[in-house]
């Protein structure tokens, strides 16, 4: 079952609450991606939600419980997971378009990590080079990274090199998250 508490931790001038599910993490990143939500954003155990996506995972059929409860049923199902891992640190952000190829030269002086680079690249380089991504954010963290890019069409990638590839609709454009690591 999906959880969430009342949003009421105050975070860059928006009230936040959490998101679980008492039975499986795969049912918390089915229900994260039809409400939206990124991949990139999922914190070991839970996501974190604004007051208007609390409201539409509610309308969606998630169940309204309290804080404590929450937690309790977390810990129950045995998904409680007190992570430390740091946040993801923004390597790149852009809120202009570019082509796929330019983001693959964009990555050279973004990733630290040679590997993480080389699979990244192989899998942009397999889609239309001269598609245009609307935005992009490149993210890392220990021994993770993402790509994230809003596109107006489908991508068509390769995914052999990533761990994980998730789209999602969001309105009128597509989100593409190109993972490696854990996250």
């Amino acid at each position: 079952m999906i959880l969430v508490d009342r949003p009421r931790w105050t975070w860059k001038g928006q009230l936040w609450g959490h998101m679980v599910s008492d039975v499986s993490l795969q049912e918390l990143h089915a229900f994260a991606l039809q409400i939206g939500k990124r991949r990139i954003g999922f914190q070991g155990d839970h996501y974190d939600l604004n007051e208007e996506e609390h409201q539409l995972a509610v309308e969606r059929g998630a169940t309204r419980v309290d804080s404590r409860e929450l937690v309790r049923r977390l810990r129950d199902s045995g998904l409680r997971c007190r992570s430390s891992k740091p946040p993801w640190r923004v390597a790149y952000e852009s809120r202009t378009s570019q082509t796929l190829s330019d983001l693959v030269l964009i990555l050279s002086d973004k990733i630290t990590s040679p590997d993480h680079h080389r699979r990244f690249s192989i899998t942009l380089m397999s889609g239309n080079p001269q598609l245009e991504v609307r935005s992009a954010v490149i993210v890392e963290h220990m021994t993770a990274s993402a790509v994230v890019m809003e596109l107006k069409e489908r991508p068509c990638l390769d995914a052999t090199e990533l761990d994980l590839l998730v789209e999602n609709d969001a309105g009128e454009f597509r989100v593409v998250e190109l993972i490696i690591g854990d996250c």
